[in-house]
């Protein structure tokens, strides 16, 4: 009977975490408004700009709708997260806006989202291979002299880039994302030099080395301090319990252990 005691509450021990960490996942509201935003861009990419509009009305509706508490953002990423909401109903409107304005403006949003509620690896992470792999291309025709091939593959850059910039904003330290904007505004601003110095070919370099560093940022988990404290309140309760249990068994066998040493020895001298 002991040793079953002893498995459940090893069993309800070791259950804990995963179980609260579970229900507070579930209970998260921006999850719903992840999954709203998706939803929204992949009506967006099969051209369906009505319905992808009103998914992102009653995303705003459901944002609205959360306390303070609930919503967790600072002025600065509330500020990130609004712009980038209102940028994509502006797409999604605009009727000389094109297809792949439309799309990226809704990965904006979907990026800002999962940046602000994500704990582990951000969704904008995922974009490495793209971003670097046109960074390359940049180089090559910088290094080539191919002026017009460089500004194609900048362009490209560019465009990329601003998909992920408001995730960005969200996640980077401000000195870090003001780097990289300067490096790129500089690059912009002088690019026509870009075939005849080696000075500009170095800035495609350091605009490359910034970005690495952005992408190779690891973020802190953030869990909250009251679901830990009932994890650390609970488990210790728990182990206690089992300590005392151990303790009782312990002290219980050593008794009848030694009970039996002193009968033995009784035994051999009556």
């Amino acid at each position: 009977m002991r040793r079953i005691f002893l498995t459940l509450l090893i069993a309800c021990f070791l259950q804990l975490p995963m179980t609260v960490f579970a229900a507070h996942q579930e209970e998260s509201p921006w999850k719903k408004l992840g999954e709203l935003s998706f939803k929204a861009l992949q009506l967006t990419k099969a051209e369906k700009y009505a319905d992808a509009k009103d998914v992102l009305i009653y995303f705003g509706d459901e944002f609205e709708e959360l306390s303070d508490d609930q919503k967790k953002l600072s002025i600065h990423n509330l500020r990130v997260f609004t712009t980038s909401y209102e940028e994509s109903v502006k797409a999604l409107t605009k009727a000389s806006a094109s297809h792949e304005e439309r799309v990226n403006a809704l990965i904006g949003l979907h990026l800002v989202v999962d940046a602000v509620h994500s704990t582990h690896q951000p969704l904008w992470k995922s974009t490495r291979s793209e971003i670097f792999s046109t960074i390359e291309k940049m180089k090559e025709a910088a290094t080539d002299q191919e002026l017009q091939a460089f500004y194609t593959y900048f362009n490209q850059f560019l465009t990329k880039y601003n998909k992920i910039y408001a995730a960005l904003s969200v996640d980077l330290p401000p000195d870090l994302l003001n780097r990289i904007d300067s490096y790129i505004s500089y690059l912009d601003e002088n690019r026509a030099l870009i075939v005849t110095t080696d000075h500009q070919i170095q800035q495609i370099h350091t605009i490359e080395t910034a970005l690495m560093d952005a992408y190779d940022l690891n973020r802190q988990d953030s869990a909250d301090p009251s679901i830990l404290w009932l994890i650390f309140t609970v488990g210790g309760g728990i182990i206690s319990t089992l300590f005392y249990v151990g303790w009782r068994k312990y002290s219980g066998e050593k008794k009848a252990i030694q009970t039996f040493s002193k009968q033995k020895e009784y035994n051999r001298f009556r």
